[in-house]
C-alpha cells in the first residue's frame, strides 16, 4: 500500500461529480451547488497533502467524499420525475457516470444510492413513454373517428335533401302558377274548350256512321215489301248493286277514320 496515491479510491469516479452536479442544476434554477463543489475542492486538496504513507488520513478523507457523492445522489434521486429528461439532457455522460458508480464504487452506500437513481431514471422514461403511447391512441382513435362521423352526417344530409326534393318541386309548380297572366290562362282553357269540341264531333261522326250503317239496310227492305211484286224484284236488283257501293263508301270511311 505504501507509495500508493492517497486519491486512489476516487481516482475514476472524479468526473462524476461535476456530472452529477450539472445534471442537479438543470432540474431547476434553486439547486445551485456553488458551496457543496467549494466545500468538495477543500476536501480533495487536503487529500492530495496526504503523506503517501499516512493510509488513515486518507481514508478518512475519502469517506468524506462519499458522504458528498451520497448527499448529491440522493438530491439527484429527489428530483421529480417531469423533471428527468432535463436532468438526462444535461449529458450524454451522465448515465454512463452513475452505472459506474452502482457497480464498481466501494461504498456501499453509494453502490446503492446509485443503484435508486438508474431506477428512477427507468421508471421515468416509461411513464413518459406510455403517457406518449396513450396520447397518441387517443389522437389515432379520433383520426377513425371522423370518417364514420362525417360518413354518417353526408347520409344525414343526402336523407334530408332527399326529403326537401317534393317540397321544392312542389313549391316550384306553386311559383309558377302564381306567374301566369289572366291571359295566359284564358289562352289555356280556350285551347282546352277546342280540343273538347274536336274531340265531341269526330265521335258524333263516327256515332252518325254507325247509324247509317245499321238503319239503311232496314229503309231498303222495308220499302221492297211495299212495292208490286214485278217492280220488287227490278229495284232489288239495283238495291243489290246500290248496297254493295254503300257498303264500299262506308268501309272507305271507317278506313279512313
Amino acid at each position: 500500500m505504501a507509495g500508493q496515491s492517497p486519491l486512489r479510491r476516487w481516482k475514476p469516479f472524479f468526473a462524476s461529480f461535476g456530472l452529477v452536479d450539472a445534471a442537479i442544476e438543470a432540474a431547476g434554477p434553486a439547486l445551485r451547488r456553488d458551496e457543496i463543489r467549494g466545500a468538495r475542492g477543500e476536501v480533495v486538496e487536503l487529500l492530495c497533502g496526504v503523506p503517501a504513507g499516512d493510509a488513515g488520513k486518507a481514508e478518512e478523507l475519502c469517506v468524506a467524499l462519499d458522504g458528498f457523492m451520497a448527499e448529491s445522489l440522493l438530491t439527484l434521486l429527489a428530483v421529480p420525475a417531469e423533471a428527468v429528461p432535463s436532468v438526462l439532457a444535461s449529458s450524454a455522460d451522465l448515465p454512463k457516470a452513475v452505472g459506474a458508480l452502482r457497480i464498481h464504487h466501494q461504498s456501499a452506500r453509494v453502490r446503492g444510492l446509485a443503484r435508486d437513481v438508474t431506477r428512477g431514471w427507468t421508471a421515468a422514461v416509461e411513464g413518459d413513454v406510455a403517457r406518449a403511447k396513450e396520447r397518441f391512441d387517443a389522437v389515432r382513435g379520433v383520426n377513425k373517428a371522423a370518417p364514420k362521423l362525417d360518413a354518417k352526417r353526408g347520409s344525414a344530409e343526402v336523407e334530408e335533401k332527399k326529403m326537401e326534393a317534393p317540397e321544392a318541386s312542389r313549391r316550384s309548380s306553386l311559383d309558377v302558377k302564381k306567374r301566369e297572366s289572366p291571359e295566359e290562362k284564358e289562352r289555356m282553357e280556350a285551347t282546352k274548350r277546342k280540343l273538347r269540341e274536336g274531340y265531341q264531333e269526330a265521335e258524333d261522326a263516327k256515332r252518325q256512321r254507325k247509324i247509317q250503317v245499321i238503319t239503311a239496310p232496314k229503309m231498303v227492305e222495308q220499302r221492297r215489301r211495299e212495292m208490286h211484286p214485278i217492280l220488287r224484284d227490278r229495284s232489288r236488283a239495283r238495291c243489290g248493286t246500290s248496297t254493295a257501293v254503300v257498303r264500299r263508301s262506308l268501309v272507305s270511311s271507317f278506313n279512313r277514320v
